[in-house]
C-alpha cells in the first residue's frame, strides 16, 4: 500500500505543482513594428522591425542594388544611427546608443564617437550581397527597443538605419574611420507601423 501510495505522489505532486506555475517569455500582447524605406544611390530596399518579446527585436532587411551602385559582392556594414534624418547621409549622425540625455538618463555613460565600437546599441552584423547586387539580413537583437525606454529607436528625434560601403571589423576603438564600415551609401528612417 505504501508503495502505491509513494508511485502516486511522485506523479501527482509535480503534475499539480506544473498546473500552478507559468513560465513567462515575454511574450508581448501586441507586436509593436517598424518599417523602414533605404534609398542611396543606385540602391533600393526595406526593412521591417518587430518586437513581439520584450526587449528583443527582430530585423528583416532586403536591399538590390544596380551594376553602377557601391553596393557591390560581399559584406556591408549596417548600423542602427541616432537620429532620424537621412539628407544629406551624415544627418542620421553617430551610431545609436539609446537615450544619452543626462535629464532623461543621468546613469548613461557610453564613449562618443568610435570610442565604444563595436559595442554600440546600434552596432548590427554585416550584410551579405550577393553577385546580382542583392542582399539581406536577419537578426534578432536586445540592445534596442521598439516599445517605450531609455533605448527605444522611437525616442524624440528617431533613428536611422545606415548601409556602408565597407564591412565593419568590429575592431574596438577602430584605428581608422573605414573600421566600422567606411562611407555611407543608404538610408532609410525607421518609423512606426
Amino acid at each position: 500500500m505504501n508503495r502505491i501510495f509513494l508511485i502516486i505522489l511522485t506523479i501527482a505532486i509535480p503534475a499539480i505543482v506544473g498546473g500552478c506555475t507559468h513560465y513567462y517569455t515575454g511574450k508581448r500582447d501586441n507586436t509593436v513594428r517598424g518599417y523602414a524605406t533605404i534609398v542611396g544611390e543606385g540602391i533600393t530596399g526595406e526593412a521591417d522591425l518587430y518586437e513581439e518579446y520584450e526587449g528583443r527585436v527582430r530585423i528583416k532587411l532586403k536591399l538590390e542594388g544596380t551594376a553602377a551602385s557601391k553596393l557591390t559582392p560581399g559584406r556591408h556594414a549596417i548600423h542602427i544611427h541616432e537620429t532620424g534624418l537621412c539628407n544629406p547621409l551624415s544627418a542620421a549622425k553617430g551610431h545609436y546608443d539609446g537615450n544619452l540625455d543626462a535629464l532623461v538618463n543621468p546613469e548613461a555613460n557610453v564613449s562618443p564617437g568610435l570610442g565604444n565600437h563595436p559595442y554600440h546599441l546600434g552596432d548590427l552584423p554585416n550584410l551579405k550581397v550577393s553577385e546580382d547586387r542583392k542582399g539581406s539580413l536577419y537578426t534578432i537583437t536586445s540592445r534596442v527597443t521598439l516599445s517605450d525606454g531609455l533605448n527605444t529607436l522611437f525616442d524624440q528625434d528617431g533613428s536611422a538605419l545606415i548601409v556602408h560601403e565597407l564591412e565593419d571589423q568590429y575592431l574596438p576603438d577602430p584605428p581608422t574611420t573605414d573600421g566600422p564600415g567606411g562611407p555611407r551609401i543608404a538610408c532609410g528612417v525607421i518609423v512606426k507601423r
